[in-house]
């Protein structure tokens, strides 16, 4: 009703688990490590567990929009079934031949189904969603499931997400041979306040409604106050707020027409400001519409970015959403150009294979590793390497990418396709990067092949005592990991190997020093 008067593409605010809406926060950016670490092991369960509107199903979309080419899938997301059943649903989703219906033969279907797949160098991947419904025996069912195995790895990976109830299930002692199979296990918590504001930023952006409505600081407070920093009920406020604003013909939101909103959307006055006492009786009105989103249509995901604001925990007002990020002016600054133009025009292919050969060339032709990983700003910046960045707009179906050369105060240089190198505002790179990125390292003393543990080992544990982290592995490792932002599981893995190597002196191009001149690449400092 209200889009076309704020100029929105879409309504920003619906409640369908659409993963290019998934705001990560912090906690977000974690869960989506834990599902990429428990996939790529492919050693036992993975499970995500939280409250009621946290964003599990949009967060499962997201994961399985970006699997790999070719992973077959199989996501259950109506539990309540007995063993047979659940077995019959899973060979229906993966197209899998089946004759006859007892257990063994659904079992033995399935395990035909999955060599053959991994004949075919396919993963295949499980995906049970409100898996708090599920029976002890079907679960019992789902540990034998695990069992399928070759000599050397899983034939399955096998994905629970559900209420918290899931968690406490697990621990029960009768559970316990599958609660040892859990490789990778995560609690999403709701939102804190700075997260609120900036959740309500990135739907409004996505929207194509960045600088056409405002959140006032105070509506903000109450946004988050009366949701408890649940995203369905920021969701179900927001939107009635929005249009309460179109009903009185204004396009700034304020906190009287949020609390409104509030007492039309769940029932529930209150006043603005933090009313966290109130969690419990909110987590009530969220009870009431936990079937909706089952209630919409599932299809299969199509990989879509997603944007995390990166952590920020210092407390204080948080600025007016609407415009693209805090204290942005509504233009570029002297000599910064707009990215908004350049990301609608680039190829997606294209401006990947630019992007990455405009990095390679600051490294002088040195064989380069290439890792992967989604994180946020203060990380990219700590890491001190140029890098490329996977991008995002709301008009576009798919993303593109750039290569940030440097930073200098609030200001980056990047690269987009062909074009020289431009200067854009920290702020708006921000605001169009989905989080994840690609880096190029230089493995200078050869640790990083795989084929000598000990030496890699040994290397490892040569670097983390010159840093201070002692020499008790893999303990230094872990901590190193926790410091880093990295996912912490004690393993010297590229991710960490590349981490040990920012934080030496060998020669390389360097993402904070002075940002490269426009006109030039730049080269090894």
């Amino acid at each position: 009703m209200y889009e076309t008067y704020y100029g929105f593409a879409e309504k920003p605010f619906n409640l369908t688990p659409d993963p290019k809406y998934l705001y990560q926060s912090r906690r977000h950016t974690e869960a989506v490590a834990h599902l990429e670490y428990g996939r790529r092991e492919r050693g036992g369960f993975i499970v995500i567990t939280g409250e009621v509107g946290t964003g599990k199903t949009t967060l499962a979309r997201y994961f399985l929009g970006r699997l790999p080419e070719g992973t077959a899938t199989a996501v259950v997301l109506y539990p309540a079934l007995t063993a047979a059943e659940l077995l019959q649903t899973i060979l229906d989703d993966l197209k899998a031949p089946r004759q006859g219906g007892s257990l063994k033969e659904l079992v033995d279907a399935l395990h035909g189904f999955l060599l053959k797949a991994r004949g075919e160098g396919r993963d295949v991947v499980l995906l049970i969603d409100e898996a708090q419904d599920l029976s002890p025996d079907v679960l019992e069912q789902i540990r034998l499931i695990s069992n399928l195995e070759t000599d050397t790895e899983k034939l399955i990976q096998i994905v629970l997400i559900g209420q918290s109830e899931l968690g406490e299930m697990l621990d029960r002692r009768e559970l316990r041979q599958l609660a040892q199979r859990v490789t990778a296990r995560y609690h999403l918590a709701p939102l804190s306040r700075q997260e609120t504001d900036d959740y309500v930023r990135h739907r409004l952006a996505v929207a194509g409604g960045a600088g056409k409505v405002t959140f006032t600081p105070k509506a903000l407070a109450a946004v988050h106050g009366l949701s408890g920093g649940i995203p369905r009920l920021i969701n179900l406020i927001c939107d009635r707020a929005l249009l309460g604003g179109y009903v009185r013909g204004t396009r700034v939101i304020e906190a009287d027409m949020v609390r409104e909103a509030a007492r039309e959307a769940v029932g529930r006055a209150r006043g603005a400001g933090p009313e966290l006492h109130h969690y419990a009786a909110v987590i009530v009105g969220a009870l009431v519409l936990a079937g909706l989103v089952y209630a919409l249509a599932f299809p299969r995901p199509l990989s879509a970015p997603a944007v995390d604001q990166g952590r920020d925990t210092t407390p204080r007002e948080p600025a007016a959403v609407g415009t693209p990020a805090p204290a942005s002016p509504p233009s570029p600054g002297p000599g910064l150009a707009t990215l908004e133009p350049r990301l609608l025009g680039l190829s997606r292919d294209t401006s990947h294979g630019a992007a990455a050969a405009r990095i390679q060339a600051l490294w002088h032709g040195a064989p380069l590793v290439r890792t992967p990983l989604r994180t946020h700003l203060p990380q990219v910046k700590r890491l001190d390497l140029p890098v490329l960045l996977e991008m995002f707009h709301p008009a576009r179906r798919d993303t593109c990418f750039l290569a940030l050369l440097g930073i200098a105060g609030d200001e980056a240089t990047v690269a987009a396709g062909d074009e020289p190198p431009f200067r854009v505002s920290l702020a708006e790179l921000d605001r169009y990067w989905t989080r994840d990125a690609v880096f190029f390292w230089r493995d200078f003393d050869a640790v990083s092949n795989g084929e000598d543990t000990l030496r890699t080992a040994a290397w490892a544990r040569t670097q983390l005592e010159r840093l201070g982290y002692g020499t008790e592995v893999p303990d230094s490792v872990l901590r190193f990991q926790r410091d880093s932002d990295l996912i912490a599981d004690g393993v010297v893995g590229s991710r960490t190997l590349m981490t040990l190597y920012s934080r030496g002196e060998w020669p390389r191009p360097r993402l904070n020093a002075e940002a490269p001149a426009p006109a030039s690449a730049g080269g090894i400092s």
